[in-house]
């Protein structure tokens, strides 16, 4: 087969403009600028200590010590992985230029689209359309702006994964099969699992539709072939992710998202009585879980992107009577369900009119699995809006409880309503298989009044909407008797937004339906200039939302970026060499202590932020550190500094009853669970006794482990710091039980005495404990992580076996003649 060197330069040209386009939106950068990500910088923060180890010893640190008192390093940063699709992520998304983060996450959207509309048979300029329509889609652009770097990279390879099966269905098994399987794999090793299991949701629902119609046309056998080859892909994609999937999966066990442990609640500790009870569960709580979720009437904002207020951070006109009023270029406009936001879910008025279009005119499979998919994403984002539906899908779809924020659902739909609209153009534009133009006009006319009616319909019916939400209330308590002046300010802004993007979308439909209508009745014949205006229309209208959440003013010098040593941090630096001390923790309440990272850049905190806490750790929050703080815990943590807010600003304190790193207990409480374990905590003395459950009894059972009064433990400090290893020097006259200031980890952590495998149990709920033996001892504890070691070289194989694989079949498929290649 000889390349088509015109279709090549096509393409070539195509990925260059796509490169142009995320260089435009994203162009200072080349200032040497950098995007001011909230999360990124929190991510920046809760990994510096790993950063700085790689610095020292030129490794990875397998445990974070930074934050919660310690917890795996690789749920805040991973580590290098053998597997050969992250090295391609890492291509594709323009980390080799050191553009990931910014210029590479819209390349990527641009590409994965493109790439996925080219299987499915659209030509290059239409696949262009559908590229741009989605890439600059705003949820897509306003994640960028918040930092969550893995979901956009995820997000943008959820095309190329469904675009890879539909190829495969159509009897392109070798094409169809390696997009898939690269994609696939590439989207697992973004880590972000929530997205790969929406992606898998709409794989289910294509399947579904593809096999009722494969037994309805009668090509059964094919579309079973195909399945088999899209099995060999997953194995393929989630071997060549084996440290990664697996590793994540034995530590979800421990965390938040592998359900509660206990069933008492913090109200036990302050009653009398028997305690309270709530049913154990594997997941999350749902009053957290769905926390954020999208109103009914919000969903609205995917036709309109300024009928709910836009962000909660706005950025207003000097025109508008919040700018008049309070001389504020941003106002708290957003009046939706949500606690707030950044910014609206809009996929783009003209993409909605061509979705409703598409519903006339795409026929077969893709579109009743394309409308399923918007639909269940739809219902799914509501949440506890919509309490029924999604309360059963809580407790009964498999894995579904892992998940928060349901609004997020919603990528689903903007994949499958860009899909629809492309299809619904690659339809009109068919000529082998032409529709009867006054089907198509008729389909154009209803599809035109359905969107413009509904946008008439809904500026009629604002005159009753109040323009107030959630957020209002937090505010009028802020703000008490100036609330009822804000608020009125606020409500006329929201009602100017409302009114001014209505007419701005209903315009947009109606120049796309025009144009349409140009091409269905012959009055321009050529469907490239049709394509060419609605992509400079779409084009025109996303930039035009996009650059209200993600513009220029995001940006701030790399300098300004870089993390830098609070006062607070300096002051703590200076009372610690004042007395001392080494290896101490800091409680920090000046910030929100257990959702911000930024203090455990340059001492280990109590608290910190990560989404996947251990579950044990959150328990003790709940318990003793947010609503009521118990010192005795506090203490057993080693939180040697307080920093405590004042009006004069924060002020840090020293805690002389830390106990340090390690201590000898004179006794030990047996209790017979986690229930009794966590309650036993609210009234004990934590340098005389260790709290222990049955399960670890015989670890102390029939010991006289009374306290030595001239023992002595101490940890030897390193510099530099290594968070993978920890030693202690102990000597005692008799046995002795030693309690840890460390988080207990078992599937990480082992432990040695004199170099000999020791064992060691928990204690206190989260801390580390040993029965020592008499006499000089060193002891030490190496986070080993033997399950991420072994799955390495299971990714390693995987990869490699994948490479040898592609590297055959393609050479199989071009040695063929040229009549079987063409049935592949």
């Amino acid at each position: 087969m000889k390349p088509n060197f015109k279709k090549i330069l096509t393409h070539v040209g195509i990925i260059i403009f796509f490169f142009i386009i995320a260089a435009a939106y994203m162009s200072p950068v080349f200032d040497g600028k950098v995007i001011m990500q909230g999360d990124s910088m929190k991510a920046d923060a809760m990994a510096k200590e790993q950063r700085d180890y790689r610095e020292h010893h030129g490794g990875e640190a397998i445990w974070n010590s930074a934050m919660f008192s310690g917890m795996p390093g690789y749920q805040v940063t991973t580590p290098p992985s053998p597997s050969v699709f992250n090295k391609v992520r890492n291509a594709v998304n323009l980390n080799f230029m050191g553009y990931s983060r910014n210029i590479g996450i819209v390349f990527l959207y641009l590409v994965g689209f493109y790439v996925c509309l080219l299987a499915i048979g659209c030509n290059p300029w239409l696949s262009l359309l559908g590229a741009l329509a989605f890439g600059l889609g705003s949820y897509n652009i306003i994640i960028i702006e918040a930092g969550h770097i893995t979901k956009a990279w995820a997000i943008a390879l959820m095309a190329p994964i469904l675009g890879g099966m539909l190829l495969t269905f159509k009897r392109k098994y070798v094409w169809g099969g390696l997009l898939f399987t690269l994609a696939l794999g590439m989207q697992i090793a973004c880590n972000h699992i929530q997205i790969t299991y929406y992606t898998l949701i709409m794989a289910l629902l294509l399947g579904v539709a593809y096999f009722i119609y494969s037994i309805k046309d009668k090509w059964l056998k094919q579309f079973l072939l195909g399945v088999g080859v899209l099995l060999i892909g997953c194995v393929f994609a989630v071997g060549g992710n084996a440290r990664l999937l697996f590793v994540n999966q034995e530590y979800a066990k421990h965390t938040m998202r592998g359900g509660a442990q206990i069933t008492v609640t913090p109200e036990d500790l302050y009653k009398d009585g028997e305690a309270k009870s709530i049913a154990a569960s594997d997941g999350l709580d749902i009053d957290y879980a769905y926390n954020w979720s999208y109103g009914k009437g919000e969903t609205y904002t995917i036709l309109v992107p300024g009928a709910y207020g836009g962000g909660s951070g706005e950025t207003v006109s000097r025109e508008s009577e919040f700018y008049k009023n309070f001389r504020q270029e941003q106002a708290p406009l957003y009046w939706g369900d949500q606690p707030f936001t950044s910014g609206p879910v809009y996929f783009g008025a003209i993409i909605v009119f061509l979705f409703v279009l598409g519903l006339f005119v795409v026929k077969g499979p893709d579109r009743w699995w394309l409308l399923a998919a918007t639909i269940l994403a739809i219902l799914m984002s509501w949440g506890k809006n919509f309490m029924g539906f999604n309360e059963f899908l809580f407790n009964k779809l498999p894995l579904y409880n892992k998940f928060r924020t349901p609004s997020m659902s919603l990528v689903i739909a903007n994949v499958s309503m860009v899909f629809m609209a492309v299809l619904a153009l690659k339809s009109i534009f068919d000529k082998e298989n032409p529709m009867d133009t006054k089907k198509l006009n008729m389909g154009l006319y209803i599809s035109t009044g359905i969107t413009v009616g509904i946008i008439l319909l809904m500026m009629i019916l604002s005159g009753n909407f109040t323009f107030s939400g959630a957020s209002d209330t937090q505010m009028a308590a802020q703000y008490k008797d100036q609330w009822q002046f804000i608020q009125d300010v606020l409500v006329k802004d929201r009602k100017a937004l409302f009114k001014s993007d209505s007419w701005r979308s209903l315009i947009f439909i109606l120049l796309s339906a025009g144009t349409i209508w140009l091409y269905i009745n012959q009055k321009i014949k050529k469907s490239g200039i049709i394509i060419g205006v609605l992509a400079c229309l779409v084009l025109f209208d996303l930039w035009g939302v996009d650059r209200r959440y993600l513009n220029d003013k995001n940006f701030i010098s790399e300098r300004r970026a870089t993390l830098k040593p609070t006062q607070n941090d300096q002051i703590i630096d200076q009372y610690a060499a004042q007395f001392g001390d080494v290896d101490y923790r800091v409680f920090d309440l000046s910030v929100n202590t257990f959702n911000d990272s930024y203090p455990s850049a340059f001492h280990h905190q109590i608290g910190g932020y990560n989404a996947a806490k251990l579950r044990r750790y959150q328990d003790i929050i709940d318990f003793y550190l947010s609503r009521h703080i118990n010192t005795d815990v506090l203490d057993m943590l080693n939180a040697r500094y307080f920093v405590i807010p004042a009006q004069q600003g924060p002020m840090v304190q020293r805690n002389p009853n830390a106990l340090g790193n390690a201590w000898f207990v004179n006794e030990v409480q047996i209790v017979k669970d986690a229930n009794a374990e966590i309650l036993a905590l609210n009234h004990f003395g934590p340098a005389d006794t260790a709290i222990i459950t049955e399960e670890f009894a015989a670890m102390v059972q029939g010991k006289n482990l009374e306290r030595d009064s001239n023992s002595v433990i101490t940890m030897e400090h390193q510099k530099p710091y290594n968070p993978d290893y920890v030693v202690y020097k102990t000597k005692t006259a008799k046995e002795q039980l030693a309690v840890f200031s460390e988080v207990y980890y078992a599937p990480d952590w082992k432990a040695y005495i004199d170099g000999k495998p020791a064992e060691y149990f928990r204690a206190n709920y989260i801390l580390r404990a040993m029965v020592v033996p008499a006499g000089e001892h060193k002891i030490e504890f190496k986070c080993e992580a033997p399950l991420l070691h072994k799955l390495d070289k299971v990714t390693l194989a995987f990869s490699l076996l994948f490479l040898v694989v592609v590297a055959g079949t393609l050479v199989l498929y071009y040695r063929k003649p040229k009549k079987e290649v063409s049935k592949q």
